[in-house]
């Protein structure tokens, strides 16, 4: 049996089914849990920044359905940690922190990176822990697994082998919930009387997709997928009619529905508008719906894919629709809209359609918030879930590229996409070489008009102008180049057409696409319906 924390730590995370560690050590026990992980089999991944860490972890960790580990050292190593384990913990990633600390034993004498780390960790994480002496390896691998219970997140563990807390005295006895059959009878014949229902699919209902499918293709109804969930239904099938955002675009399927069903909606996920649709709503989750955002007629309350079992068991709805070209229809609407937003010769919509007619078949994209994901998800198409991924829960910059990594890493051999901003791909500058170190089969596509667009949409004559939005042009194809990755620059259709055909997308590069950027507010505009500066939150920030 291991008898030294470290040792303890790698053998629960090897029980866990953790497969890499990633992170930045920084001496003394991170080393030891470094060298005792390596001796359990399990990869070390070195990155340049503790966040960018954290979203490769978490990524593979969503990817292969197990935790994802991230290590960092106390005080700044720990902090630094901070938007990687929010971005886990609101977006739904499997994740376990760990950070050394200032020992109990001596917090009395040492102030220096002295940190109240479970204080700073609690309110963007799913729980946070302190491990020591008496942590057993039963114990650290029910800790480690939390991060995969629904809703996923991140779980913090400050490593402190002085700590002498004693043991708890057994676990967690998890209730498994189910509806009543009074509450399933009540929505199938809601659901059954309905001529014109409408599916929406969220990020929990992702992992049941398999499940989920033969279900809504018995139903026939049009379903709508959040970003989480994109690719649960194909997006190029008989049933999708587009993305929910709780925006303008969705709005004629959702305005012509008189029921829908919502499976798995993550109430993180939907722009923070008023629910504006007078149809009942038949709510399906795993988990008390904790926010007062949308009304159900009927909440059911259980397992997902036993839970819709019942709810569709018979059930054939929307008047012959699963042959009918509705959802369709209105997906390609949609997608029209978007793309007649274009003004120029080299834009956003023409650089998302170009990358996708040249892409390999498995491809993972991945998406950094800003103007430019407007353009990619409701175009980019995908018959699976997680094979397009975007930070939408927290929306934070700085995404794409270290969730590349992670793609990457927990999917050998498969070629992956990360579609980024100028602002985005300037914060994780550094995780070029990573990807160049590890020869990763990643495509960086920069979208770079020097400028925040999405903020710039929003500015007023009072906002500062340029200097509050504009960047100084940046050459990220040379940055690539002295990374030690494959750098181009193209300007217009057919110098990206040419770099598409000519290099192999098993091998790491980025292409700095000079886009004009004119479209952005019309797209802005179809998709959620305003460009004012005083819109919601996730469209007055940089991040979505």
């Amino acid at each position: 049996m291991a008898d030294q924390l470290h040792e303890r730590l790698a053998a629960a995370l090897r029980q866990a089914r953790c497969t890499a560690l990633f992170g930045l050590p920084g001496g003394g026990p991170n080393l030891d849990v470094v060298g005792a992980a390596l001796e359990e089999g399990i990869d070390f991944v070195l990155a340049h920044g503790e966040t960018e860490a954290a979203i490769m972890a978490s990524t593979y960790g969503l990817l292969t359905g197990t935790p994802g580990a991230v290590i960092a050292t106390r005080g700044p190593g720990a902090t630094s940690l901070a938007n990687g384990v929010a971005q886990a913990t609101l977006d739904r990633f499997p994740l376990v922190a760990i950070a050394d600390t200032v020992p109990g034993d001596q917090s009395s004498r040492v102030a220096h990176q002295r940190v109240d780390q479970r204080s700073f960790f609690a309110p963007i994480s799913k729980s946070s822990a302190t491990i020591g002496q008496h942590t057993s390896v039963q114990h650290l691998t029910e800790l480690i697994n939390e991060s995969t219970v629904w809703p996923y997140g991140a779980v913090h563990l400050d490593y402190d082998p002085s700590d002498t807390t004693p043991p708890p005295d057994g676990s967690e006895e998890r209730l498994v919930r189910e509806p009543s059959a009074a509450d399933i009878a009540a929505a199938a014949e809601l659901l059954a009387g309905a001529v014109t229902p409408v599916v929406v699919l969220g990020g929990e209902a992702a992992p049941h997709a398999a499940a989920l499918r033969p279900l809504l293709e018995q139903a026939g109804a049009p379903v709508l997928t959040t970003y989480h969930a994109v690719g649960a239904v194909p997006t190029e099938g008989l049933l999708h009619a587009g993305l929910f955002t709780n925006g303008k675009l969705e709005s004629g399927v959702l305005g012509d529905a008189d029921v829908i069903v919502t499976i798995g909606l993550d109430l993180v996920e939907p722009i923070p508008q008023p629910w504006s649709y007078d149809a009942p709503v038949i709510r399906v989750s795993a988990v008390d719906q904790v926010d007062d955002y949308l009304p159900a007629a009927v909440d059911l309350v259980g397992a997902i894919e036993s839970t819709c079992g019942q709810l569709f068991a018979g059930v054939v709805t929307g008047a012959g629709r699963a042959e009918s070209t509705y959802a369709a229809e209105e997906r390609e609407a949609g997608r029209r809209q978007i793309r007649e937003c274009e003004l120029a010769p080299f834009g956003p919509t023409t650089l998302v359609d170009a990358v996708a007619k040249s892409r390999p078949q498995d491809v993972i994209a991945t998406v950094d918030a800003g103007a430019h994901f407007l353009a990619v998800m409701p175009l980019w198409s995908v018959d699976r879930p997680y094979g397009l991924l975007i930070s939408n829960g927290l929306a934070t910059m700085g995404f794409a590229v270290p969730a590349a990594i992670g793609a990457a890493m927990a999917t050998p051999g498969c070629p992956v996409i990360a579609f980024t901003g100028d602002g985005g791909m300037s914060m994780v500058l550094a995780e070029l070489e990573t990807i160049a170190r590890l020869q990763l089969p990643i495509t960086v596509v920069v979208f770079n008009d020097a400028t925040l667009s999405l903020i710039k949409i929003k500015q007023t004559a009072q906002h500062g102008g340029d200097r509050s939005v504009g960047y100084a042009p940046v050459d990220f194809a040379q940055i690539a180049e002295a990374s030690g990755l494959r750098g181009v620059v193209v300007t217009s259709v057919d110098e990206l057409d040419a770099e598409l055909a000519q290099a192999e997308w098993d091998q790491p590069r980025v292409i700095d696409a000079r886009i004009d950027p004119a479209a952005y507010p019309a797209i802005i505009e179809a998709t959620r319906g305003t460009t004012t500066p005083d819109a919601p939150a996730p469209e007055a920030s940089p991040n979505g």
